[in-house]
């Protein structure tokens, strides 16, 4: 028989991968574990609502559609445990000026498109009913034409208000600017009254055609409406008009008002925010006005968008998926630090973890398997190549087996053995073995075990006949 020392792994070095895996990694897992369940708490909602969402909304004026539009929304959000703030304005300039003086956080507005827009504004929806471009006068039924507007005085508003905006860019036009029309700034009501006394031929507002005010002006005030054959033509030239019809009878059926369809212009109300609206607000704002206007979302997202205004990706997102995505329904708040191509580069992270776990795992039951077969190796140099487990187990004690460096040898032996089975054991319990490559350890265990167990029964016999 030939002698040999200690060889193979040492018992400290397994001592510090024992302690390693013992004590490192389950820590580590369960600091994880105790991070994604405050996570969970903190971000996920189980019943999701709008509770996230608190944001103001500039509208108009308390009497006008806008801001009825905006209180009906703060309605839908109220019910969802949401809140938005109805903030009365001086329309859609205004608006506009609000929102980029406003620096607490995220605000939204209602505008007509079309205006000059401030630096850092974003569209967010346009709105399923469009605003009609009025010509109301007395006898203003008798114009079916572009070119009957020549000489006419013509009220557009206040000075500085969305109408009156409108009313420049259309009569700058080089086609109507040669039409001379003297335009004067009135607020609507005051406009009324002078086209009742004759001091304006037509007044114009861009107002919804559903609006109180429409049906107190026709029925109440007399007032007719004027329609234009060359509708789309007009629409041509300023990309944020189009061409539409009222139809007859909208006002009074029985009186036939107006007596036939009219042609009309009309420009879209836009949902447009500061800039700095996180995406939950974003898909909160979204998720109301869906509920107000039921064709919003493919209204929005078949549609070009020649506003001029970069599109909130938030919004797009919102659009091409129908709604809010579930992450952007369950964790709106999460969605707001994590992007969605945050979360594919996440995803790619997670999976390369992982893998990274599967080839560790693999690594180190190689190794676990390596020791195994370079201490069977020293058990067949111990007893010789030909013996078999079986065998050694039945096998007399050998008296060279007695001498010191024999019995230090065996030892050695049985002391890696014991740190390789408990290794082994430690290693299929480890939290980090992925589900069902426990079995791999358990059989290495079972075969370390038997080795283990034939020679602890052969150091016994060696010692009692000693």
């Amino acid at each position: 028989m030939s002698t040999k020392g200690n060889s193979g792994i040492s018992k400290s070095g397994v001592h510090r991968q024992s302690i390693l895996d013992h004590r490192l990694f389950p820590a580590g897992i369960a600091l994880l574990g105790a991070i994604l369940v405050v996570l969970a708490f903190q971000f996920i909602e189980i019943f999701p609502d709008l509770s996230h969402l608190d944001v103001p909304v500039f509208s108009g004026g308390k009497t006008g559609n806008y801001y009825q539009t905006v209180e009906r929304a703060a309605a839908v959000a109220d019910k969802g445990h949401g809140r938005i703030r109805n903030v009365a304005t001086e329309g859609s300039i205004d608006n506009t000026e609000r929102l980029a003086a406003y620096d607490c956080g995220g605000a939204f507005a209602l505008v007509q498109d079309g205006l000059p827009w401030k630096e850092g504004m974003e569209l967010v929806a346009r709105l399923t009913s469009p605003e009609t471009v009025f010509f109301l006068g007395p006898g203003a039924d008798s114009i079916s034409s572009i070119g009957q507007l020549s000489g006419k005085r013509i009220g557009i508003g206040p000075k500085g208000s969305g109408t009156a905006h409108l009313a420049e860019s259309l009569f700058k036009t080089p086609q109507l600017g040669g039409l001379k029309v003297t335009i004067s700034y009135h607020g609507s009501e005051e406009q009324l009254e002078l086209l009742k006394k004759g001091e304006l031929d037509l007044g114009m507002f861009v107002i919804s055609e559903y609006s109180s005010f429409m049906d107190r002006a026709v029925r109440e005030y007399g007032m007719r409406i004027a329609s234009f054959r060359q509708c789309e033509s007009v629409a041509r030239r300023l990309p944020f008009l189009k061409s539409g019809y009222l139809r007859m009878g909208f006002y009074d059926p029985v009186k036939n008002l107006p007596s036939s369809d009219r042609g009309v212009l009309m420009v879209d109300t836009l949902i447009v925010s500061n800039g700095k609206a996180s995406r939950s607000q974003v898909m909160g704002v979204l998720s109301v006005f869906s509920g107000l206007f039921p064709g919003l979302v493919g209204y929005n997202r078949n549609a070009d968008n020649q506003t001029g205004l970069p599109e909130s990706p938030a919004a797009r997102d919102f659009f091409n998926n129908q709604g809010p995505e579930v992450l952007d329904r369950y964790a709106p708040v999460l969605m707001d630090y994590i992007p969605v191509s945050g979360l594919v580069q996440l995803a790619m992270a997670v999976s390369v973890f992982f893998n990274m776990l599967g080839l560790g795992n693999r690594f180190r039951l190689w190794r676990i398997d390596a020791n195994r077969v370079s201490l069977e190796g020293d058990i067949k140099e111990y007893f010789g190549e030909s013996m078999l487990p079986e065998e050694i187990e039945n096998l007399e004690p050998q008296e060279s087996h007695r001498e010191e460096s024999q019995m230090l040898w065996l030892g050695s032996m049985v002391e890696r053995l014991e740190v390789l089975v408990k290794r082994c054991r430690s290693q299929s319990q480890s939290m980090l073995v992925p589900m069902g490559a426990e079995m791999a350890y358990r059989y290495q265990e079972e075969l370390i075990s038997r080795n283990l167990l034939i020679l602890k029964t052969y150091r016994q016999r060696l010692r009692l006949q000693a």
